[in-house]
This record gives C-alpha cells, structure tokens and sequence, in this order.
C-alpha cells in the first residue's frame, strides 16, 4: 500500500499548494483524496461554506469545483510528465457551471480520471507542442441527487512556452 501512502502524501502537497498560492481557498477547509479508480474528491463542510440562505454559497460550489479539476489535471500531469513542478504549470482556461439545486450538506466533489484515448491524447500535445487541453467534469450531489455539474477546460503548458505563437520551445 506504498503507492496509497505516497498519493496520500501527494494530495496533501497539493492542498498545501493551492491553499498557499490560491490564498482565497484558505476559507473552504477543503480536503482533498483519490479513490482506486482514479477518481479525485474534495470535500468541504458546509458551515464555513454556507450563505445567507443556509445552503452551500454559489462561489464556494464553484471554486471547490476548480479546485478539484486543478488537482485532478496535476495528477495527470504529474503522470505524464517527469518532474512536473519545474517544467509544467497547470491552469484553468475557461469554465461552465449548472447549479441545479441547492446543498445544504457537507459539500462533496468528484472529478473522473479521464480515459485512456484521451489521456494519450494529452500526452501527445504535451510531448509534441509542450502545452495540452483536457476538459474536465467535476459532479457535485446533495440529498442523493446531482446539484451541480461543472466542466473546467484546464490546460497544461511547459514554464517558458510563447502563448500564442503556436511554435514548440524545448522542456526544461
């Protein structure tokens, strides 16, 4: 169960990180774990997450929603690419959500690991171009009942890349 202990250890860096450097997720006592299929979850209790309504803040839903994307696109990126930290930024590039229903429970979100197609897909852009795109749905249920589904187009871009000029530049 070395691997369980070390993508705990590894999701916990990441909570670190985003707390850290996204001083505006401090607020949502957010966790992060990965189950065996490759699933990410985020949970958040609803108390410091709660608005004037006492459901679970609209802001709140979607920033944890992000936030859970973001980890999962690391993740794959940590896959992907050796030594990820020096050589590859992560980061959202746009993102749809639908609020269906109110929550008004510890929040919960789950982001699927994308399929195997798509992943070598990624990894493809990424070796060949130094920057890829994933689109990532994340799923947010209350009451036993979907409340929010968010899909977040994340893009992974090697430290250094021209935005824009659509030339390759060489990893670090």
């Amino acid at each position: 169960m070395a691997s369980s202990s070390c993508t705990e250890r590894a999701l916990e860096e990441l909570e670190r990180l985003i707390t850290e450097k996204m001083p505006i997720t401090e607020h949502l006592e957010f966790s992060l774990v990965a189950d065996d299929d490759g699933r990410v979850r985020a949970s958040a209790p609803l108390q410091p997450n709660v608005n004037h309504m006492g459901s679970a803040f609209g802001g709140s839903l979607s920033m944890l929603a992000t936030v859970t994307g973001w980890a999962m696109m690391h993740r794959v990126v940590e896959d992907a690419v050796e030594d990820m930290k020096r050589r590859v930024e992560v980061m959202i590039q746009e993102s749809d959500i639908e609020y269906m229903r109110p929550v008004y429970e510890n929040i919960s979100v789950v982001c699927e690991r994308p399929d195997e197609d798509t992943l070598e897909r990624f990894q493809k852009m990424l070796d060949r171009w130094g920057r890829a795109r994933l689109d990532l749905k994340c799923k947010i249920d209350a009451a036993g009942e979907r409340a929010v589904t968010f899909i977040g187009s994340y893009v992974a871009l090697a430290k250094g890349e021209e935005q824009g000029d659509g030339a390759p530049t060489e990893l670090m």
